[in-house]
């Protein structure tokens, strides 16, 4: 299954209530559309966020985070690379 990459940028600064908050909206919504969270990075001052996602396409995965009213950035399909 494709990887999806999700961006977010937060001002102010995120918070952990504000993820917490976040995922609990977001977690049925993506459970319906078949997508797996993957992973996450959040930036040392917290106002950057990116979430990796395995999901059929990006946009299922725009769907389910406008369903769960939960701004992001941008969301793109992606290949993983590994060594």
């Amino acid at each position: 299954m494709p990887h999806v990459i999700v961006e977010y940028l937060f001002d102010p600064p995120a918070t952990d209530a504000l993820f917490d908050e976040s995922g609990k909206r977001l977690g049925p919504c993506l459970q319906e559309r078949n997508i797996a969270w993957v992973e996450s990075f959040v930036s040392l001052d917290r106002r950057r966020r990116i979430c990796v996602f395995q999901s059929p396409d990006a946009d299922s995965v725009r769907s389910a985070f406008r369903t769960a009213n939960v701004k992001i950035e941008r969301v793109w399909s992606s290949d993983r690379l590994a060594p």
